[in-house]
């Protein structure tokens, strides 16, 4: 069976606790949604970086990039951060991937930062549970011939205030998953001094990211082709592995 592709585009962003969702929500809530045909609308993993998907006409050529990316790659499984919205209704969802058959679930920005958003194509996965964190969505997903799966998207705060609560919502979830589990995203922190250009002293936001993945027992697979996902783009560029994807033993063994 063929792993679901992962085409990860990282929007960079802040996460605006820990609530349980069911399809059913008010308004405000955490976002569940579905598209079918007629509405306008792993083992190999992808993705690149653009900022913002606002309703400014910057964004708009943003959200075309993003469009004709996901044409290219053809996913099955799409994660975002930092959408900046508010809410994520269908016309937007369609404003960014055009697959006909598709069902979403989103933790909306708070103002205009952060937000997360995970869309999938309802033919190839089936969703069975959503958990929406305060730095978190994540997706139980059921596949013929593979069991059960979580996928996670995140965004690790800036604040070092808050990076506690941070690695506290990611260990249970840890819990939660128990077996086959991806989580991929922007943890907004180095785990070595390598990570970064020109080195970095150890920080205890390293200790924390780097305990965390020992104690999980986690993949933290090198990147390629790149040494850094981030940079802010100046003439002395600042450039940092702030992204990547940590996956269990048994979602390997599923998706070798």
């Amino acid at each position: 069976m063929r792993c679901p592709q992962l085409s990860r585009l990282n929007l960079l962003s802040e996460s605006c606790n820990y609530v349980k969702t069911k399809p059913s929500l008010p308004h405000g809530a955490p976002i569940l949604g579905t598209a079918s045909q007629g509405d306008t609308e792993l083992s190999q993993m992808g993705g690149f970086q653009i900022e913002g998907l606002s309703s400014s006409k910057m964004a708009k050529e943003k959200r075309r990039v993003v469009k004709d990316f996901l044409r290219l790659q053809n996913p099955d499984v799409v994660m975002l951060q930092e959408t900046k919205r508010e809410v994520c209704d269908r016309r937007f969802v369609g404003s960014v991937w055009s697959v006909r058959n598709k069902e979403w679930v989103a933790l909306p920005a708070c103002g205009a930062s952060g937000g997360i958003l995970i869309i999938w194509d309802s033919k190839k996965m089936s969703s069975e549970d959503v958990v929406i964190g305060s730095f978190s969505v994540s997706v139980k997903f059921l596949l013929d011939g593979c069991g059960p799966l979580w996928l996670s998207a995140v965004y690790g705060p800036n604040n070092p205030l808050t990076r506690k609560d941070f690695w506290v919502e990611l260990s249970d979830l840890f819990s939660l998953t128990s077996l086959s589990w991806c989580v991929g995203g922007d943890f907004n922190v180095i785990r070595r001094s390598s990570e970064k250009l020109g080195g970095s002293r150890f920080t205890s936001s390293m200790r924390d990211l780097d305990g965390f993945i020992r104690e999980s027992e986690l993949h933290d697979p090198p990147l390629r082709n790149a040494s850094f996902t981030w940079s802010n783009m100046q003439e002395s560029p600042v450039c940092k592995r702030l992204d990547r994807f940590l996956y269990s033993n048994e979602w390997e063994l599923s998706f070798p």
